[in-house]
């Protein structure tokens, strides 16, 4: 185990490196989260007709949540009363583009953060006792 002595501080310390990757990329993306409310834009003649039974751009689409979105052009004028950004459902499904929940990254970076910790200490653990091994054995 003695040989493996290296291998396991640089397993270590390439863990430890991993675990501060980890938060500046989470870091990243939460700087970019937004309050948003996903709607399906009212078409003009709908609103016309029915009149403007809804507060916004449109028909809600579940409750507002914290999403990451880069394309500007996927929202509308306008906030909720909440603060909550309106985002066109239509848009983003049209153009292909899925948005990220904060909670979903939160919950990456946790367990990468877990496992790169779990890792380092057992590396490190490791390494410690591949060291102590050869403390008892005389050198000739």
């Amino acid at each position: 185990m003695e040989r493996f002595r290296s291998w396991f501080a640089g397993l270590a310390v390439l863990a430890l490196a991993l675990l501060a990757v980890t938060f500046v990329v989470a870091a990243t993306y939460t700087r970019s989260a937004t309050l948003v409310q996903l709607v399906q834009p009212a078409e003009a003649g709908a609103a016309d007709l029915f009149g403007s039974a809804t507060t916004g751009p449109g028909t809600p689409i579940g409750s507002p949540q914290v999403m990451i979105i880069r394309d500007q052009g996927a929202f509308l004028e306008g906030q909720t009363d909440s603060g909550a950004r309106y985002v066109s459902d239509t848009y983003l499904r049209d153009n292909g583009i899925y948005p990220l929940q904060l909670k979903s990254v939160e919950l990456i970076r946790t367990v990468v953060a877990l496992s790169c910790a779990a890792a380092a200490l057992l590396f490190a653990v490791l390494w410690w006792l591949a060291g102590r091994g050869r403390a008892g054995v005389p050198t000739r």
